[in-house]
């Protein structure tokens, strides 16, 4: 595979990480909120809590998917790099 096939690729595959980082900040988001309402308004500890452990599992996807993104970069500018 060629060097600009494969950084063009790599650039298809960042821009799809980016749209699922920018969906996980809006559930992280959405669940926040819901969290808060269903304990303070409707005083649902059970489910809260049970809202705030999904929390946590979107914040870690959240945290793993900008690490990827980090590396993913990285790794496609050195190629780049290398074949200029």
């Amino acid at each position: 595979m060629e060097t600009t096939d494969k950084i063009s690729q790599m650039r298809a595959h960042l821009e799809q990480f980016k749209e699922m980082q920018h969906r996980a900040k809006i559930r992280l988001e959405r669940l926040a909120e819901l969290s808060m309402e269903i304990e303070d308004k409707l005083r649902e500890k059970d489910f809260a809590d049970r809202v705030s452990e999904l929390f946590g599992i979107a914040a870690n996807f959240e945290e793993k998917i900008d690490n990827l993104i980090f590396d993913y970069e990285i790794e496609r500018n050195r190629i780049q790099n290398e074949g200029a």
